[in-house]
């Protein structure tokens, strides 16, 4: 069988659903083989069809994956018009469709246009062709159907209603029906979110965790009255605080998944809950430290590299992603399933702060710190952002009880054991945290411009 024939066959076997069911019941081996043979396909078809990619891996084309130069989202951007292999596709033309072109309409009467949120400060677009589509729509519905939902249920997301970003354009399926969903923006007055959620009555709702946190309050006050059986979380870190509230306030467990805009979800939760399955017949999710040398199990990574296996159009090989991510040590789930698994999604690497060290220097501060303080009060969620005059922690959630002193004093110990100059603190009680154009609400923000790189 020839290279376009088999590439084609990878394609088509991912497109149809049901066959990414009976990929659950693989062995590893399997799964290793399969993966293999779509990563040449993929390398195959970037380097026939990509003047970026025959440059970008001159003289490496024969080698490992792991030896590969990283592409970074500026470098995309950059070289675009040559690294996408239609060369019909200019960006300048792509830029002015999002920007002022009919929606309803694909870009060149062919083409899925998306946008990434810029939440890591670097916006990026992406193209899907014909056959991209489906196979992106199938990494999310594996996630509803491991999450329980039916093509009965009523399905609400708060996320985002911007047409340009993923998670608005794509529909949910089970068993060839569309489920009915009603697209709720987390950037919706809250007694906007609130009035038509008490309409709809979900059976099912995804989120970000940061306005799950703020409905869960609203649901303990008698203000919000709905009863999902499944709640998804993504997009967002979900710290162990805010998941603990949402499960307790609607007595069921959270199907977190992880993904982007560039690969569709990544990872998601099945019922065991015992972390997250990367979705290894999609995507080549490699967890590396600053050097880009794979990390072990158990441990965090500085960053990841995702190469998405069906992308043709836009090829993404080693594409960085600053999340920041633990492998898990848990060989194979209970479930059964053949894909390893991701124990934790711990941040951003956007989201660090950095802070003069008594030693000298900057000292990088993750603000999973701060969670493990936080976590022991009763916060619905919180925010923190660095000015020039210090660190200001904002809480939803708080009840008046609640000292200052009580997340003051722990902070301060935690940064000075940290070895940093402690910057003075200050607490503020608010109703919602700020979030950027697509809603989402980043746990870190710094308007500190960096003292040493």
């Amino acid at each position: 069988m020839d290279a376009i024939a088999v590439d084609q066959q990878y394609l088509q076997s991912i497109s149809d659903f049901s066959e990414c069911v009976r990929h659950e019941s693989w062995t590893r081996q399997q799964v290793e083989e399969y993966q293999a043979q779509a990563l040449r396909s993929c390398r195959e078809y970037a380097y026939a069809h990509s003047a970026f990619y025959r440059r970008f891996h001159a003289g490496l084309m024969d080698r490992p994956l792991q030896e590969l130069p990283v592409l970074t989202k500026p470098l995309m951007m950059e070289h675009f018009d040559e690294l996408v292999t239609d060369p019909a596709i200019r960006l300048s033309d792509l830029k002015e469709y999002l920007a002022h072109g009919d929606r309803t309409k694909p870009f060149l009467n062919r083409y899925m246009a998306s946008g990434t949120s810029g939440s890591t400060g670097e916006r990026g677009i992406l193209l899907y062709d014909r056959s991209e589509g489906p196979i992106m729509k199938n990494s999310f519905n594996r996630a509803a159907f491991w999450g329980g939902i039916t093509a009965e249920d009523r399905v609400a997301l708060v996320t985002t209603t911007d047409p340009s970003q993923l998670t608005a354009q794509v529909p949910i399926e089970v068993n060839g029906k569309f489920v009915p969903r009603l697209q709720l923006s987390a950037n919706d007055p809250l007694e906007s979110l609130v009035e038509r959620l008490n309409q709809y009555q979900p059976h099912s709702v995804a989120l970000y965790p940061s306005i799950g946190a703020v409905l869960a309050h609203e649901q303990r006050q008698g203000r919000l009255h709905i009863a999902p059986r499944m709640i998804g979380c993504a997009a967002e870190t979900l710290t162990s605080e805010t998941k603990r509230l949402i499960e307790k306030t609607w007595q069921t467990k959270i199907f977190q998944a992880y993904g982007t805009t560039e690969s569709g979800l990544l990872a998601a939760e099945c019922t065991a809950h015992q972390g997250l399955h990367l979705f290894e017949d999609f995507s080549v999710v490699e967890v590396v430290d600053e050097n880009n040398r794979p990390v072990p199990p158990g441990e965090q990574g500085s960053r990841v590299l995702v190469t998405v296996l069906f992308r043709r159009l836009q090829p993404l090989i080693r594409y960085e992603v600053s999340d920041l991510v633990r492998a898990s040590t848990i060989e194979r789930c209970s479930c059964g399933r053949p894909f390893a698994l991701i124990e934790a999604i711990e941040g951003r690497k956007a989201e660090m702060l950095y802070l003069p060290s008594v030693k000298g220097g900057e000292e990088g501060i993750n603000p999973f710190l701060f969670e493990f303080i936080i976590d022991t009060l009763p916060v619905g969620g919180w925010q923190v952002i660095q000015e020039e005059d210090g660190l200001h922690f904002f809480l939803t959630g708080a009840p008046p009880e609640l000292r200052d002193e009580q997340l003051l004093d722990p902070m301060r110990e935690a940064l000075t054991k940290r070895g940093v100059i402690v910057p003075t603190i200050e607490i503020h009680r608010v109703t919602d945290l700020i979030r950027n154009a697509s809603g989402k609400a980043l746990r870190a923000i710094s308007h500190v411009p960096r003292r040493v790189r």
